[in-house]
């Protein structure tokens, strides 16, 4: 495609930020239908650029102007995938005939998409395999959901804030609503694997061991222990820790299909999913022998999601 270029009338850089942002705005809220049309507006995002950069070099005010391209560009990374569908196999050519720097980010849409859809696949089947590993353990006993106590739905309450407030990065803040959390329900070791992966992740190792200690008595195998704080470990983001106790829970139980279904969550998480797909097979095989309908089927469908994520890393562009 040929540079779309500023008609003659816009002799001055004032005039040609002006109007290539004018142009620009218009492009943007007419996307649909444009087909490969869409790749002027990249290239009038250029124009805007290179003008702001010389007016603002000048020591010229264009901040009403840097405000206008500012959220030209918000609203053009809220609708990329639009334009990424418009512009087709297009973008990419455009792209190699360019060779755009990559301050300029928008040439680059097609792998930050990329890079978001395997973030959100990766994150998904995170999501899945904690849950079918925390469902295996041992203390989730379908009893407990029967009918819980207004004690435990408020520490159930406690236990998600904490959650979330260890996603955030404030440990202490979430070390607070685990042991308010177990002072609530006390037979409950998820509370105090959480306030022992919180003390560990401060460095407080003694208090670590103290809770870790209280979780292990509460389980009813040293297993469900590991794979338990495994899980804690890695939806606290300690990955090392959490592989850890996964490559324990393998040595210790090498015929548990959960052991390898845990060492696979570890292994999507780090990005390896070769080994993902090697201990999800392993995890199959074992729930297989084991007579685990449920487990086998479950580590079966996980594999081909893991293929896929796979597939899509692959495809993704490395910046």
């Amino acid at each position: 495609m040929a540079k779309y270029f500023i008609p003659p009338t816009a002799r001055t850089p004032a005039d040609r930020i002006r109007k290539a942002l004018d142009e620009a705005e218009i492009r943007l809220s007419n996307l649909r239908g444009a087909g490969p049309q869409v790749l002027e507006l990249i290239h009038l995002l250029d124009q805007a650029a290179d003008a702001l950069a010389e007016l603002e070099s000048s020591g010229v005010d264009v901040r009403a102007e840097r405000v206008r391209f500012d959220t030209l560009q918000r609203q053009l990374r809220s609708r990329q995938v639009r334009l990424l569908a418009e512009a087709g196999a297009g973008f990419q050519k455009e792209r190699e005939a360019v060779q755009p720097d990559r301050t300029r980010w928008w040439w680059f849409l097609d792998e930050a998409v990329a890079q978001q859809r395997a973030h959100r696949l990766r994150r998904t089947l995170i999501g899945i395999l904690a849950a079918a590993v925390l469902l295996a353990i041992a203390w989730l006993a379908y009893d407990r959901f029967l009918a819980p106590s207004p004690e435990m739905r408020a520490a159930f309450e406690r236990s998600a804030i904490g959650e979330s407030l260890v996603q955030q990065g404030d440990l202490r803040a979430a070390l607070a609503q685990f042991k308010a959390a177990a002072a609530l329900d006390p037979d409950n070791p998820e509370y105090w694997i959480w306030q022992g992966v919180i003390h560990a992740e401060l460095d407080e190792s003694d208090e670590a061991q103290t809770a870790f200690e209280t979780a292990r008595s509460l389980y009813e195998t040293d297993l469900e222990f590991l794979l338990g704080r495994a899980m804690a470990y890695l939806r606290a983001g300690d990955v090392s820790a959490a592989s850890t106790d996964a490559q324990q829970a393998i040595r210790e139980n090498p015929d548990s299909g959960y052991a390898y279904y845990m060492r696979a969550s570890v292994a999507m998480e780090a990005g390896d999913y070769a080994q993902a797909i090697a201990d999800l097979d392993k995890a199959a095989e074992l729930a297989q022998a084991a007579g685990d309908t449920q487990l086998e089927a479950t580590a079966r469908t996980q594999r081909a999601m893991v293929i896929q994520l796979q597939v899509v890393q692959q495809a993704t562009p490395t910046p």
